[in-house]
């Protein structure tokens, strides 16, 4: 027990002091200034920089000139200059972009500030600005049209974030840059598409970028591709870009691929079919049966330009095939569009008849059909339909006595609204 004493007196020899009352107030004085000092330092901990605030008030808030403020005093404060300076050219645009900058009369100097920045952007900005483009901010049109203005220098680092599959979800929005970018990017997006790096998808979606760009100047280049690759789905890729770029030489071979084994072959094929000046409608019908979902979408795309009859019944099919949506949405697209154009007789009667199956057991596919039914032009199918028929009453004999899913239910009372309304 005395060595506990000894020790505990040790301790608050420490902080004492003798004196009595003054000891008292020299702890006091002690606390307070511990306080001050532990204030302090949250306070520094918490300080808000122009950078941050600048950012905030770009990206966040939309304040595009309070933001210029901050971001030009930010770009002189901080030490690495890369974010400022990143920032403030896409602020200047989008405060031109906007009018803002217009309405507050400094647009010839924001103009010219823009003009400078884009020229002086280097390797590190430009990544920054890709970094701030996946982020998925108000200023996104802006930050891209500084990358297609900035050009060609702009180009090796879109692609390097293609290549590396860096950024996904706005793949897009970088091929639109290269797209706008045009003839200027044709040489690096042919190195790309020649990379032993890069993945056989993203060569096949570079040179599908060449073709759109439409540069005949690629030619020779697509050309030495086509002979160095021994990837079939690219070279059925580099057909249609060669087409094109005016090579109907390639057309017979973009055909033959709708029949090929090999699946990636077919989808570069099917993709093709919207571009043919002699559309094959006949393989084009009979490709709505392909085991790929993905043809299939893109052929009953391409059957919505090219209209044919005969590829109702396949299309009808495609409703309740296990296609996938963006399928079914496609087939849908194309029926809708073959009844408005009297391609599709009798289609609401077939319609109906399919909604009715008990086979046609998924909801969703009924609600799709229902939906298609509620288009005018399968409206006026319904009306114009023979008596003896009496669609309306099927319809009405379904949603009373079987369908239980309410959202096909409440479909379908919307659909024989409107065929009262109309009545």
């Amino acid at each position: 027990m005395t060595h506990e004493r000894d020790r505990h007196h040790e301790r608050v020899s420490l902080i004492e002091f003798s004196g009595g009352k003054d000891k008292r107030n020299m702890k006091k004085i002690l606390t307070i200034l511990l306080l001050i000092g532990v204030v302090s330092f949250g306070c520094q901990e918490q300080v808000i920089t122009q950078l941050e605030v600048g950012r905030s008030k770009l990206l966040d808030a939309g304040l595009t000139l309070e933001a210029v403020e901050h971001l030009e005093r930010a770009e002189q404060e901080e030490q690495n200059k890369v974010e400022p300076r990143a920032l403030l050219v896409i602020a200047y645009s989008n405060a031109l972009s906007s009018g803002a900058a217009r309405v507050h009369k400094v647009d010839a100097r924001y103009k010219s500030e823009r003009d400078r920045r884009i020229g002086e952007l280097g390797e590190f900005e430009m990544k920054k600005i890709l970094q701030i483009l996946d982020e998925r901010h108000r200023i996104q049109k802006d930050a891209m049209q500084i990358l297609i203005d900035k050009g060609a220098p702009a180009v090796p680092f879109v692609l390097e974030d293609l290549v590396k599959n860096r950024y996904r979800h706005v793949h897009g929005d970088f091929i639109h840059i290269l797209q706008e970018i045009g003839s200027p990017a044709i040489q690096d997006i042919l190195e790309a598409a020649g990379g032993s790096k890069t993945p056989s998808a993203m060569k096949i979606q570079l040179v599908r970028i060449i073709g759109e760009i439409g540069d005949t100047s690629a030619s020779a280049g697509l050309g030495t591709l086509q002979n160095a690759t021994a990837d079939e789905g690219l070279k059925m890729e580099i057909n249609t870009a060669l087409y094109l770029l005016g090579d109907e030489g390639s057309e017979e071979k973009i055909i033959e691929g709708l029949t090929n084994s090999n699946v990636v072959v077919r989808r570069a094929a099917a993709k093709s079919m919207i571009f043919l000046k002699e559309h094959p409608t006949t393989k084009m019908i009979e490709a709505l049966e392909d085991s790929d979902d993905t043809v299939r979408r893109d052929i009953a795309i391409a059957l919505r330009k090219y209209p044919d009859a005969g590829a109702v019944d396949n299309l009808v099919a495609i409703l309740t095939n296990g296609s996938s949506l963006n399928t079914k949405q496609a087939s849908m697209d194309t029926l809708n569009h073959y009844a408005e154009n009297g391609l599709a007789d009798g289609l609401a009667a077939r319609l109906i008849e399919l909604l009715t199956d008990p086979k046609v057991i998924n909801h969703e596919d009924r609600l799709r059909i229902v939906q298609l039914l509620k288009k005018s032009a399968l409206i006026k199918q319904i009306r114009d339909a023979d008596e003896y028929d009496n669609l309306p009453h099927k319809l009405y004999d379904f949603y009373e006595g079987t369908e239980t899913n309410d959202m096909v239910r409440d479909e379908l009372n919307q659909l024989l609204l409107q065929l009262d309304e109309d009545g």
